[in-house]
């Protein structure tokens, strides 16, 4: 857009300035301007070639809020944004506020609270009321001093423009909360409808469906009473057996053919499970080359060095003593770190 503003057939050499034809979107309505100088302000344009005039030139520099506006939303001054540059943007004035001819509820809260005295300030002030209270429903009396610090009033301070955001916030909260018990009390009371083409539906359309007659006072209603076939009546459940009667209360007497736990140590107890009654005397590991006491066993392990008695488990060779009771054959005994082994061919 820049480009096109600079290279426009206007900007030519001499006294002649650069000039520019677009468009504003300003409350909603499209607005052409043309041949307009490119160093218009916003707030220039809209006073006097658009005729909306609810924004005041105070101090062109930005510092009073005179001329605040909304451009995409936004809150500025109007004597700070060139006209030209917010050709594709959305303008909001003090004049699109109200509706149907008629003041806004800022504008009328305004009023009320007495913050108007000789009005200039106040399109600033109503534009920047609105602007808060669409970003923040219920601003606190600090968010609201810090919204309203940009708007210079000379004659009645803010008092009034502070109780006058507090009422409209209370006021749409009200009115927010009263639509909404409305809208509840209406989805209690509403009655289903059932739509005329499901009068007309045939059972064996339903039923291919998936769905059932809502009402019983339909016809089709009784017409399923008359196809569905009589089901038949379920039979009782078998009553089964129990496996047993659980296990019976202390002090009752034992059923017949039931045989006790014996006693530990009582014959009764080594004729069903085999152990031996306690006291029984079992016959212990002999020690070292003591033969067993049951030969048929195991003859008994021999001591150390000695061959073994079992020839057909072992060579039965007998080895050379090292002097602590093991015998070894081919050496007297294990050299010391270090000493070669005698030269052997089995060595």
């Amino acid at each position: 857009m820049t480009d096109e503003l600079l290279n426009h057939p206007g900007a030519l050499t001499g006294d002649v300035r650069p000039t520019a034809s677009y468009t504003l979107r300003v409350n909603g309505v499209e607005r052409p301007v043309s041949d307009a100088w490119i160093g218009e302000s916003l707030l220039y344009v809209l006073r006097e070639r658009l005729g909306l005039a609810g924004a005041k030139d105070g101090c062109e520099q930005g510092e009073c809020g005179a001329c605040s506006v909304q451009v995409d939303g936004q809150l500025v001054n109007g004597c700070l944004v060139p006209a030209a540059l917010a050709a594709d943007s959305e303008i909001n004035t003090v004049e699109g506020l109200s509706g149907s001819g008629g003041a806004s509820d800022v504008q009328q809260a305004l009023a009320d609270s007495g913050a108007v005295q000789c009005g200039y300030c106040t399109p600033g002030l109503a534009m920047a009321v609105h602007d808060l209270l669409q970003r923040n429903h219920r601003p606190s009396e600090v968010e609201a001093r810090q919204a309203l610090c940009g708007n210079l009033c000379r004659c009645t301070g803010y008092r009034g423009a502070l109780a006058a955001v507090q009422t409209v916030a209370e006021a749409r909260e009200a009115a927010l909360e009263a639509e909404l018990d409305a809208a509840e009390q209406a989805a209690a009371t509403v009655e289903p409808v059932v739509p005329a083409q499901a009068t007309e539906q045939s059972f064996a359309d339903l039923a291919l469906a998936g769905e059932l007659p809502l009402y019983a006072d339909s016809e089709l209603w009784h017409e399923a009473d008359q196809l569905i076939p009589p089901q038949a009546q379920a039979q009782p459940p078998r009553q089964v057996e129990p496996a047993w009667s659980g296990t019976p209360a202390h002090g009752t007497a034992v059923p017949v053919g039931w045989e006790p736990t014996p006693a530990h140590g009582t014959a009764a107890d080594a004729a069903v499970y085999g152990t031996p009654a306690h006291g029984t005397p079992y016959l212990p590991t002999p020690p070292h080359g003591i033969p067993h006491q049951d030969p048929g066993v195991y003859e008994g392990t021999p001591p150390h060095g000695t061959p073994q008695q079992d020839a057909g488990g072992y060579d039965g060779t007998v080895y050379a003593t090292d002097g602590y009771g093991h015998q070894y054959t081919g050496y007297d005994a294990t050299p010391a770190h270090g000493i070669r082994l005698p030269e052997d061919e089995n060595a």
